[in-house]
């Protein structure tokens, strides 16, 4: 049985995302502190991720600062069509998340996976 999906975060996902981002937002590239940063499901629960068991794994989330993630102008959930077509945010219907690529801050499309690293896309 899967753990629920708060506690996963916060006891196996959350520090895997944190190394993976190196204490900036992956959107935005804002530093963000490790007791403070948002973890962004990309494929999120009204989206069709609640019954999902990869929900809660690493390449189904963001490091974000605060203010990059909540709903408002200029934010990956008040931005839906940009954040989609970065790979921020998947609907239901589109691919796995671990094949969906995400436009970092730094310019760089890359792969999330189960660890902290990076899998860079030839394009970039």
């Amino acid at each position: 049985m899967q753990p629920n999906g708060k506690t996963w975060i916060m006891r196996a996902a959350r520090p895997i995302i944190w190394e993976r981002c190196g204490g900036r937002c992956e959107v935005s590239g804002r530093r963000i502190e490790y007791e403070s940063f948002d973890a962004h499901h990309r494929r999120n629960k009204g989206m069709g991720g609640t019954s999902r068991p990869d929900r809660d794994a690493p390449f189904n989330l963001l490091a974000l600062h605060p203010q990059v993630h909540n709903p408002g102008p200029g934010t990956v959930h008040g931005e839906r069509d940009w954040s989609i077509g970065r790979g921020y945010m998947i609907e239901k219907h589109n691919q796995a998340p671990q094949r969906r690529p995400v436009l970092l801050h730094d310019g760089r499309w890359v792969l999330l996976t189960e660890t902290e690293f990076y899998v860079p896309l030839p394009w970039t």
